[in-house]
């Protein structure tokens, strides 16, 4: 019998919070004795409405049912923190409170962990197959960029790196490490675990707000909109320093301003000119190191598309028995 614990952050999700929870063990419950055994664990991150309430009066009618709470809001990663410390069982699985992914898709990423002999499976709204809806667009719009950002970095490996709707086998959650409190810690972890060398399958899925949700978060913050930008580059270039090398490539007014900056010195022709041929060559070096990048990524993602066995398999390796 596989244990599974199936784990949902929370913060401020109101009373609808209720129907969530029955809703995602009305579902699990008809999957036990299929071998698998399920549990609940929930953490309420320091939420300032009804959510610890609402999430207790579940436990309460429950044997199995955990509430862990914050004494105030830490953000999403520091809730996967407490929850992954207190596991217990084979897998785990993490669902989103409002479901914006269902709860069909969480035993689907299950099933393919066990079928694969994987260490995480993803939940791929942007995979070929996935699909998007009732999301607003500009934050589907930054969404799309920065998973195509971090895409580029693993070499188009992976089409969604930023969604927490994932199954881990809890022996390989251990080895992860991320220090990101906030929705950055998703894409942290994965790509943790693509540095250890963790077998990663990734599912087409279908990501669906609900108009609560639309309404409660659709307002742009940009903000919060450039930091998520500045980190989601920072970690791609991090995971993928040849990226780093490609920036001075996609400066188009990098020669002129070198340029104007050296004549601003009043240097003398010799070293103008070995200024402004530097700059050349790096900028040239630059695209052609970043042309390479572009094509391996397309080129992988065409093999995905031209494959289309509904399952990206992120490391060509024999399935182990489970």
């Amino acid at each position: 019998m596989t244990r599974v614990t199936v784990v949902v952050p929370a913060y401020n999700e109101g009373e609808t919070f209720a129907g969530a929870l029955v809703t995602i063990a009305d579902y699990f419950s008809k999957h036990r004795g299929g071998g698998y055994d399920f549990n609940y664990l929930i953490v309420d991150d320091g939420s300032r409405d009804e959510t610890y309430a609402v999430a207790s009066t579940f436990a309460g009618r429950r044997s199995d049912v955990r509430v862990l709470q914050h004494d105030r809001n830490r953000g999403l990663g520091a809730a996967l923190r407490t929850a992954f410390a207190a596991i217990d069982s084979d897998i785990a699985v993490v669902l989103d409170a409002d479901l914006s992914y269902t709860p069909a898709t969480a035993m689907e990423l299950i099933e393919q962990l066990e079928r694969e002999g994987a260490d995480i499976a993803l939940a791929s709204a942007y995979a070929h197959g996935g699909n998007v809806t009732n999301v607003p667009l500009v934050r589907r719009i930054l969404s799309r960029e920065a998973n195509r950002l971090l895409s580029l970095a693993t070499c188009g490996r992976f089409a969604t790196l930023t969604c927490m709707v994932r199954a881990y086998r809890v022996e390989a959650l251990r080895r992860l490490t991320f220090a990101s409190n906030g929705m950055d810690s998703v894409a942290e972890m994965l790509l943790d675990g693509l540095r250890k060398q963790m077998r990663v399958v990734e599912l087409p899925a279908t990501l669906s707000w609900s108009e609560e949700r639309r309404e409660a978060g659709g307002r742009f913050r940009p903000l919060s909109a450039i930091r998520r930008i500045g980190a989601t580059c920072l970690m791609a270039c991090r995971y993928r320093p040849a990226l780093w090398l490609a920036l001075p490539g996609l400066f188009p007014g990098l020669l002129p301003l070198s340029v104007a900056t050296l004549l601003i010195l009043r240097v003398n022709g010799p070293t103008l000119a070995i200024g402004t041929t530097t700059v050349v060559v790096v900028q040239y070096s630059s695209l052609a190191l970043f042309s390479g990048q572009l094509a391996a990524f397309f080129g992988r993602r065409l093999y995905h598309r031209h494959h289309p066995n509904g399952v990206n398999n992120g490391y060509n390796v024999p399935s182990r028995s489970v």
